[in-house]
């Protein structure tokens, strides 16, 4: 390999973190025994999601798979099966992070069941896609990035209240450095194309994660429910569909583009179980509950350090979970404005 995979590796959260930046020297073998633990695992059909999702039940935690298409859905709890063993308590329920109703519908569902939740991992996503919007009107970054989890959060948080010592892992990412600027958040942008960028859409959605996993944290002080915020490495999963078919609609200038990131850059990307490491360890390690660990920002692997100074900003942090508050309570937003 080459000096820049590694460097690039090294700088942002590559498969070289799991040497250089793992202070508990976190691995799968370090999650205990989770017999009689529950854990809600979104968007964990595919990538680090369906890993997080085979190693907590790999450990004996009963394990939803929280995902939108029910062949995939399906797919992936056979797989784990195949893998861990066919006595695997892993089960599939659909679940739309695009439509407030599914959300909705899925947690009157598990809660139906009458269930403890002791895990909730907040980790499916889109990235960098087109503009689009959510069946609610929103736009689809933040709508289903963020808006969509804040729901779940919201209508599940008694349960994992009342099944403490419990979880929250939000699944971020470095992307949170690259929002709007200077605002950081551009509420007026949530459901309009007005001066949409795909990618800094993207950062904002994931400086949302942070900041409503801050706020979370601070609303739940004390309660025994660690709730604690990651960014898994760069990673080579389905995430990057947009990005691919950027790269092919743009010819024989995306094939060279194509050629130099998979030279530069790809030997220096994490694979899906190195990119689970650290949402792993903040959602099934007995350190964080033993040593307190709350409210903070992690990197690969297992790392705490700091986030950036917009999603250190408390004033922000009240703002959006006000403002998503409010947005997620009503069936339907106003109509999007006329460009």
């Amino acid at each position: 390999m080459g000096l820049i995979p590694l460097l690039f590796s090294y700088k942002f959260g590559g498969w070289v973190r799991r040497h250089t930046h793992n202070p508990s020297n976190f691995t799968f073998a370090s999650i205990p025994d989770l017999t009689g633990r529950v854990a809600i695992v979104t968007g964990s059909n595919t990538g680090i999601g369906k890993v997080t999702a085979r190693e907590l039940a790999r450990k004996g935690a009963s394990v939803i798979v929280a995902a939108r298409s029910p062949v995939r859905g399906q797919a992936a709890v056979d797989d784990i099966k195949r893998e861990v063993g066919l006595k695997a308590k892993v089960e599939f329920m659909p679940l739309d992070l695009a439509s407030l109703a599914s959300i909705r519908t899925f947690a009157q569902q598990f809660k139906e069941s009458q269930r403890p939740l002791h895990a909730l991992v907040l980790n499916a996503g889109v990235m960098m896609c087109p503009f689009n919007t959510t069946k609610d009107g929103f736009e689809m970054q933040i709508g289903t990035n963020h808006l969509g989890h804040f729901l779940l959060t919201h209508l599940l948080l008694d349960t994992v209240i009342a099944s403490a010592p419990s979880r929250i892992v939000v699944v971020s990412s470095m992307a949170h450095e690259n929002p709007y600027e200077p605002e950081g958040i551009r509420f007026d942008q949530w459901t309009t194309d007005t001066g949409y960028s795909e990618m800094m859409a993207y950062g904002q959605s994931k400086l949302a994660n942070v900041l409503m996993a801050k706020a979370l944290a601070r609303r739940l002080e004390g309660r025994r429910v660690f709730t604690n915020v990651c960014h898994p490495g760069v990673i080579v999963t389905e995430l990057q569909r947009h990005l691919e078919d950027k790269l092919t609609a743009m010819g024989t200038l995306g094939s060279f583009i194509r050629f130099a990131l998979e030279g530069l850059v790809g030997p220096g990307l994490m694979h899906a179980d190195d990119g689970a490491l650290t949402q792993l360890y903040l959602a099934a390690h007995p350190d964080v509950e033993a040593q307190g660990i709350h409210g903070q920002y992690f990197e690969p692997v297992a790392w705490a350090t700091a986030p950036t100074a917009h999603a250190l900003n408390e004033t922000l942090q009240d703002i959006l979970w006000d403002i998503s508050e409010t947005l997620v309570r009503v069936a339907k937003v106003p109509p999007r404005p006329k460009a």
